[in-house]
């Protein structure tokens, strides 16, 4: 599969990750079925193509997301239509948001190889 352009937003609570780890940046939320791969991720360039590489991120965490059907309740992770990128602390998830802006494009990268 190639890569797919994604909604990202950032969080910065700190504590026990789906998967069980402490949160830390590197990771990211994701859907259930995604916890333990590890994503590539590139910014989106000025003319809305594939942008720089940004890092990987390994999938331990879920959430709700953003509310994409009026109900008032987040599903946006659930539904695989975001992502949701850890960050220390808001100034970094701000910082993050100001740099790359609200979509990344990302690969699940195979652990296979």
């Amino acid at each position: 599969a190639g890569l797919r352009r994604i909604r990202a937003t950032c969080y910065c609570e700190p504590g026990i990750t789906y998967s069980g780890h402490y949160t830390h940046e590197g990771i990211v939320a994701g859907r259930n079925i995604d916890i333990g791969d590890v994503a590539a991720v590139y910014a989106v360039a000025e003319d809305g193509g594939v942008g720089d590489f940004i890092g990987y991120f390994e999938f331990m965490d879920t959430g709700a997301g953003i509310d994409t059907d009026g109900d008032g309740k987040g599903d946006s992770i659930k539904k695989g239509k975001s992502i949701d990128i850890f960050r220390n602390d808001l100034a970094s998830a701000k910082g993050w948001i100001k740099k790359y802006g609200d979509y990344v494009y990302f690969k699940i990268i195979d652990a296979e190889g």
